[in-house]
């Protein structure tokens, strides 16, 4: 007996849809050194890990899918390029 496949075109079976998520979280990882980046299928959603420049704790990101996880990251490094806004003296 053999596992059914989905049809031309139509969902793919979980466990496919699974790997290529698996997939997804690898191909961040090579593009963002640094970040430790996994796909959690039991929280259907993909989360990602560093300690960020100037961070007193490690930055943690969870996104449901790859595309909205990259983007979160690129915020977040963006920001930990951004200099603090200088106070204002009053003399």
């Amino acid at each position: 007996m053999t596992a059914a496949r989905p049809a031309p075109g139509g969902p793919p079976a979980a466990e496919d849809d699974d790997a290529g998520r698996w997939r997804e979280a690898a191909r961040l990882r090579r593009e963002r050194p640094g970040w430790i980046i996994v796909w959690l299928a039991p929280a259907g959603e993909f989360h990602a890990y560093k300690r960020l420049p100037g961070a007193r704790r490690d930055t943690a990101l969870a996104a449901a899918t790859a595309a909205g996880l990259a983007a979160q990251i690129s915020q977040a490094e963006q920001a930990a390029r951004t200099p603090p806004a200088r106070k204002a003296r009053h003399d």
